[in-house]
């Protein structure tokens, strides 16, 4: 078997397991910031709590996470727009790669903003009251709540609109009916995404 066409396979089922099921499971957990500050930063210390945590982020997230990535990138400059995509199709295609690129930084700040930079200061922990004070810092705040808005949207998009190329590479979705099928079920997931996204920042925003 040729070892590109492998890698084109296991790139775009790292997009939806393990990263996609991992990004649905983290936007239910920021459904607890609605709880306040004690509840959040219990549920979200809790899984931290286990040894084996760290592990499984490394291993089950962060390294098919960066595969993902940087192999999405590499990508974009080896692949062809069809001749045969209508202007809708032509749109999201870039609006995947565009917004590929934009969440790996938004990820990469995220990780720093939130896990690096509170454990380098130690304050790791307050997870609540970080994310909190970031937000309503008078001169940062409309910074962070853009880049974090941005940040969400994007990730949801990618995820969702990926859902579209993931059933036509792996050959679930071949026919035109059956393709305009997932895009609606894609479309309907980003907007149940993005609405519990929103629902729960705006109990720090």
């Amino acid at each position: 078997m040729d070892s590109h066409f492998l890698l084109r396979r296991i790139h775009s089922l790292t997009g939806i397991v393990p990263v996609g099921l991992f990004l649905v499971y983290h936007l239910y957990l920021q459904l607890y910031l609605h709880s306040g500050a004690e509840v959040y930063n219990e549920v979200i210390n809790g899984f931290y709590d286990s040894p084996l945590a760290i592990w499984v982020l490394v291993i089950v997230v962060y390294i098919p996470l960066f595969f993902h990535a940087f192999f999405g990138i590499r990508l974009m400059f080896e692949s062809n727009v069809q001749p045969s995509y209508t202007y809708f199709s032509h749109l999201l295609y870039w609006l995947q790669r565009i917004s590929g690129v934009g969440v790996l930084l938004f990820i990469i700040a995220h990780i720093w903003n939130t896990q690096l930079g509170p454990w380098i200061s130690g304050t790791w922990g307050a997870h609540f009251e970080h994310l909190s004070s970031g937000f309503a810092d008078p001169e940062s705040g409309i910074i962070t709540k853009a880049v974090y808005l941005l940040g969400v949207i994007g990730a949801v998009f990618h995820f969702s609109n990926g859902l579209n190329t993931f059933c036509m590479t792996w050959g679930i979705a071949l026919t035109p009916k059956s393709q305009i099928r997932v895009r609606i079920i894609s479309f309907i997931i980003f907007l149940i995404l993005a609405g519990s996204a929103f629902y729960a920042l705006s109990a720090i925003w």
